[in-house]
Formats: structure tokens, C-alpha cells, sequence
């Protein structure tokens, strides 16, 4: 068994479906997802093999079965963690006539993009907000800022950094490869 942590795969699910199908071309197996932890877990040492994969999200849990229309198009449930399902396919693309809905992955993707904005967007107003309040008592006042050398500043400091910067990835990411679905 091979794990391997993709921390932003749901990010652009064509692009993993992708990914998943060159390691099927490798003779990696797709076995079992961990959504929560970002990671993948693949058997090795299969025949390489053209298997399409197709990434579902559901609201709610899904039932254990297919639709039926998507059973006799040869679609089989591979994997499924949560609300997060893999599904399956031997078939070639133009043999392909139905497809899984993927209306629950955008929703999804959308808020996300929502909440990261809003995130960003708080965090650079806080600091303007600051530098704005620091330069008035500097510049206006004449008055001098003084820090106290106490770890938490410099805590804090790192933390809204680092989600300013995971804040814009995800923007932009989730943006570029969503776009098209909106």
C-alpha cells in the first residue's frame, strides 16, 4: 500500500481524475480515500490498466447504489469516504454516455472561494486597519510604538500570515479551475 498526500485536491477534481487515471496507467490501484487527512492509498503492482475516474460529492451521504442509468454505462462505486465517492469506469471516452453530475462539487467550491475571500479580505483590512491607527500615533502625534517582547505578537503575526497565504492560493486556485463551471 502507497499513501500519497494531495493537500488541495478538491480543489480542481478534473485534474485529479486525471492523475489518478496516470497512476492506473502505472499499475497503481486506487483502494480507499482519506478526504479529511488529504490522502490517497494505492496498491501497487497491478497491471497497468485505462480506467476513467470520476469525482462525486454529495451534500448528504450517498446510498450505497448507482443509479441505474450510470450502472449499465458501466460506472462502479470504487471508493467512498463521507461525502466524498470515486467512481469508476473501463470503458473508453467515446463509449461514455453518461457522466455524474458534478453540481454539489461546484456549490462546494464556491463557498469555499467565498470563505477564503471573506478570510482574506478580513485579515487585510485588520492589518490596515492597524498600520493605518500605527501611523496616525506616529506621524500625527509624534508618539513612539513600543512592542513588548512577548512571543504571542509575533505568534499572531505568523498565523494571519500564513492564512493570508493559504487564503490567496485557494482564491486563485479554486477560481482558475472552477471558472468555467460558473
Amino acid at each position: 500500500m502507497k499513501k500519497v498526500w494531495k493537500p488541495f485536491w478538491s480543489y480542481d477534481v478534473k485534474k485529479t481524475e486525471r492523475w489518478l487515471q496516470t497512476r492506473a496507467l502505472q499499475g497503481q490501484q486506487l483502494v480507499k480515500i482519506e478526504p479529511n487527512l488529504r490522502l490517497f492509498i494505492f496498491k501497487a503492482g497491478n497491471d497497468p490498466q485505462l480506467i476513467r475516474y470520476h469525482i462525486a460529492y454529495y451534500k448528504r451521504k450517498p446510498n450505497d447504489e448507482l443509479p441505474l442509468a450510470l450502472q449499465q454505462n458501466g460506472w462502479r462505486k470504487l471508493c467512498q469516504k463521507g461525502c466524498w465517492c470515486v467512481l469508476s469506469n473501463q470503458k473508453q471516452t467515446t463509449d461514455l454516455k453518461i457522466y455524474p453530475v458534478r453540481n454539489e462539487i461546484t456549490k462546494r467550491n464556491r463557498h469555499l472561494l467565498y470563505f477564503y475571500a471573506a478570510l482574506t479580505m478580513y485579515l487585510l483590512l485588520t492589518t490596515l486597519l492597524f498600520l493605518l491607527m500605527s501611523g496616525i500615533h506616529i506621524f500625527y502625534f509624534g508618539y513612539i510604538l513600543t512592542f513588548t517582547p512577548i512571543s504571542l505578537w509575533f505568534t499572531l503575526l505568523m498565523l494571519s500570515n500564513g492564512l493570508l497565504l493559504i487564503g490567496a492560493f485557494s482564491i486563485v486556485r479554486l477560481y482558475q479551475s472552477n471558472k468555467h463551471f460558473w
